[in-house]
């Protein structure tokens, strides 16, 4: 079996712009045309993806599954999940991106959201039913917030994009062809994983520890982690207080210094080479690049 192709932004490409670390949208044609309208198979480690078929038809793979989708119809991609289609020039749509790591920021007070719709989901838009009204909105909401450059864009993103998890979430179902793609067990650790590195705060936790507090051994956490995630445990780690360090350094009273000890790291140095390696800028080349003093 062939090994999965990964890309870190959207399809063809290794890197990705998402405002506030959450979100970025791109017209479906925009990508498919690029590619002469054949989406090969691919996986995306960090990213959940809506997709929003407005008009025309496409034939989505998924795993060893074929859907005939027209607009208008949505589809969702969890991370991870090897998916491709063919298109014909005659679609228009859009591909709305987000980060992983946000998702779980947003809805923190609520896994149980996150495993819901951490699923493959498709389904035609019901326009007699509210809650297939509601989701359309917003998705169009967020569209146009995104598109547009009015005072706060940020913030009103990030509440839209909760909405959006949250339309999803309310469509029942029973009205949905959905299917899990990993095992439902492996997801439960994983979560209780991630809630866990949020209860520690502190990146001197090693893998082992948190392997013991599951009740499971560190190979099978790795395992867990590769198959839900295409990370190790350690890269799951320091891609979270990597996240959670530009969110502190977004703050003008804290020293890059003051931020690595409040996430757990003994050696600022350390941290700085750490983030460095994962943003390709220092921690105050950051701050410069968001505007803060």
């Amino acid at each position: 079996m062939k090994d999965k192709i990964y890309f870190e932004g959207i399809y063809g490409e290794d890197k990705i712009e998402l405002i506030r670390e959450t979100i970025h949208i791109s017209k479906i044609e925009f990508i498919t045309e690029q590619h002469s309208w054949f989406i090969k198979p691919h996986a995306h480690r960090n990213l959940f993806q809506v997709f929003l078929l407005e008009e025309g038809d496409l034939e989505l793979n998924i795993n060893d599954d074929t859907y005939n989708i027209t607009g208008k119809s949505f589809f969702t991609i969890p991370k991870n999940v090897l998916h491709g289609f063919n298109a014909k020039p005659n679609i228009k749509g859009w591909i709305i991106t987000l980060s992983d790591i946000a998702l779980e920021r947003i809805l923190a007070l609520d896994t149980n959201i996150i495993f819901d719709i951490d699923e493959f989901t498709v389904a035609k838009f019901d326009f007699d039913n509210q809650l297939y009204e509601n989701l359309y909105v917003t998705i169009h909401k967020c569209i146009a917030e995104y598109n547009g450059n009015l005072p706060a864009k940020e913030f009103a993103l990030e509440y839209l994009v909760g909405m959006l998890l949250i339309r999803l979430y309310r469509i029942p179902k029973k009205e949905k062809n959905s299917s899990r793609t990993t095992d439902n067990a492996y997801k439960i650790y994983y979560r209780r994983f991630l809630q866990l590195i949020k209860e520690h705060y502190s990146f001197k936790v090693n893998v082992q520890e948190y392997a013991k507090e599951l009740g499971i051994s560190s190979g099978h956490l790795n395992f867990i982690c590769q198959t839900i995630a295409g990370k190790s445990p350690k890269e799951i780690l320091i891609d979270y207080f990597i996240s959670e360090a530009k969110s502190q350094l977004e703050l003008v009273d804290q020293s890059v210094a003051d931020i690595s000890y409040n996430i757990g790291f003994d050696d600022p140095s350390y941290f700085t080479r750490l983030f460095k390696a994962k943003t390709e800028m220092t921690p105050n080349q950051y701050r410069k690049q968001i505007g803060v003093k």
